[in-house]
């Protein structure tokens, strides 16, 4: 048996090396090869949603393009599948989607509330708290324009009538204090017209956040916002306005995740159709929002005529209702003023976004949805089912989201999917045959695993320095010597008895094989020797034990620690 040298144990990790990064540099190409076929959408007509944004298919329907009247609002759901005869798959018309369909999970009720404490002082003081008193007069509809909580309506809908929760909460409280009769009217101040004394001391309760003698009223005004959402029980989100200005609020919403959002159309054209859309009352997730239709006239503005009928048909949720196109981007937002309502454009909305601080934005969630209704339109309800589970996920599970993922879900594999069709239109392959690289990707990556852990222990080895191979073509001894003592007055075992090397300790990484040359100076060894090769004495040429660090002279080794 013989040592083999570092050198030589090198050379034999040359061509492992080289097998693994081949293996490593064949695999990877498989993969990236097998992820570009399956991302390819020529390929595969519904790619898996992801949260990202997502082009519309090439191929969705436009109904820009069409001529047929919009649709009247279904009670029931979203636009139920319709059924066909297998092989129909070139007459199958795409069904239209309806215009607030599109934007119903962005748009929100808004909501002005009140906390108001009042301090009556009479006979005694007394100090009452009303909590989140509602200003029926105020609040309407909102539209999220940010996914992060942005939301914009009109400013009316977030003024607070001071006047009228003042009155509210001090009458309340008088009554409790003195037993002053209530008006029928709770909002009319009250009049103690047998006691004038008592009488005045009530009247002058009614200045909010001005205290007198007798009495103090405090008011902390919020904004809360009611989501569109397929919760049984939806939690009012808290809000704060940004900012006012050209009629149009911004409000900073604390939403716990993502939100829909609408788009910010062009000004609205001539002759075009919108959609208006708002609520009046607070959602929940089996009710649908308010809808009428109109057109713009000429000059692209709304019709006195449809304006009356707007003000009848959304009632409390007109201020901050917003007009939608066909593909349910925001063409214009109502602001009632006075008698008369403001139709405030995109651009007056864009100007307000940038003064507080805040711009318009689409999210992941927004991307699903249009590609999941894009299928859903054109009966392909398997390739829509996962496009509409991930727009409900990434929008807090809107209710619009929700109801069509339902309705999908329900029509997958029935004789009214296309599904199936459309694979064989595009040439995809339904059946599975197709490489599946969602299930070869994890094996790629334990594959490679392993390929790494095997080189690394391959590096490990060699770092831990040689070891006994039984190898016959190892380094051959150097010459002996003839004025060199014998081998047999050599310290330790025969050559032929040699034991076992012990490895050398994590902590001194030099092995005995560097320490060899490293002789003090007293007992340099002669030049015209040969030098030592690996465990050999280079002035004997005697084979040197294991522990052998130096050899001072020819028979006489010296033991390192």
């Amino acid at each position: 048996m013989t040592t083999a040298s570092p050198h030589r144990r090198q050379n034999h990790c040359h061509p492992v090396v080289h097998v693994l990064v081949a293996m490593l540099l064949l695999l990877g190409g498989n993969a990236y090869a097998g992820a570009a076929l399956a991302t390819d959408p020529t390929d595969d007509p519904s790619p898996p949603p992801a949260s990202e944004h997502h082009p519309m298919p090439p191929d969705s329907p436009d109904p820009d393009q069409r001529t047929e009247p919009l649709p009247h609002e279904s009670p029931d759901g979203p636009v139920p599948p319709t059924s066909h005869t297998p092989g129909e798959h070139a007459t199958m018309r795409a069904d239209r989607i309806p215009p607030q369909d599109y934007a119903a999970d962005a748009v929100a009720r808004v909501e002005v509330v009140a906390h108001v404490d009042v301090a009556v002082h009479w006979d005694t003081m007394r100090q009452y708290h009303f909590k989140s008193l509602v200003d029926t007069t105020a609040g309407g509809t909102g539209v999220f324009v940010n996914p992060s909580g942005g939301l914009v309506t009109s400013a009316e809908a977030v003024e607070l009538n001071h006047e009228r929760v003042t009155v509210y909460a001090v009458n309340q409280a008088w009554n409790r204090a003195a037993g002053v009769p209530l008006p029928k009217n709770p909002y009319e101040r009250m009049r103690v017209r047998d006691d004038p004394k008592l009488d005045a001391a009530v009247n002058s309760c009614y200045q909010p956040n001005s205290p007198k003698a007798e009495c103090a009223v405090f008011i902390t005004p919020e904004v809360r916002v009611h989501p569109y959402t397929a919760a049984e029980k939806p939690k009012a989100l808290k809000a704060v306005v940004m900012s006012t200005s050209g009629g149009v609020a911004v409000l900073s919403v604390a939403a716990p995740g993502k939100t829909a959002t609408v788009a910010l159309a062009a000004d609205p054209q001539a002759d075009k159709t919108w959609t208006s859309v708002g609520w009046p009352t607070t959602p929940t997730a089996t009710a649908r929002p308010p809808t009428m239709q109109g057109r713009y006239d000429r000059q692209g503005a709304v019709s006195d005529q449809d304006i009356d009928k707007l003000r009848k048909h959304l009632g409390a949720g007109m201020s901050g209702s917003v007009l939608v196109d066909d593909r349910g981007a925001v063409t214009g937002m109502l602001s009632p003023a006075d008698r008369s309502v403001d139709i405030l454009r995109p651009g007056q909305i864009t100007e307000a976004l940038a003064k507080s601080g805040m711009q318009a934005e689409r999210g992941p969630g927004d991307s699903s949805m249009a590609n999941g209704l894009a299928l859903y339109a054109k009966h392909e309800y398997r390739h829509a089912a996962p496009w509409l589970h991930s727009a409900a996920d990434d929008t807090g599970q809107g209710a619009m989201a929700v109801r069509y993922h339902k309705a999908a879900h329900d029509s997958t594999g029935k004789s009214n999917d296309m599904s199936d069709e459309a694979d064989a239109h595009t040439g995809h392959d339904a059946s599975g045959g197709s490489t599946n690289w969602a299930l070869i990707g994890p094996l790629i990556g334990l594959t490679v695993l392993a390929v790494a852990g095997g080189v690394l222990f391959v590096l490990k080895r060699r770092r831990q320095g040689p070891t006994d191979e039984t190898d016959t073509e190892g380094p051959p001894p150097p010459p002996a010597d003839p004025t060199a003592p014998t081998a047999t007055h050599v310290l330790g075992p025969a050559p032929g008895k040699r034991p076992p090397p012990t490895m050398t300790p994590p902590s001194e990484p030099e092995n005995h094989e560097r320490r060899a040359g490293d002789r003090p100076e007293s007992h340099q060894e002669d030049p015209d020797r040969p030098a030592a090769r690996g465990t050999y004495c280079g002035n004997c040429g005697a084979l040197l034990s294991p522990g052998d660090r130096f050899c001072f002279a020819c028979g006489t080794a010296f033991h390192g620690p």
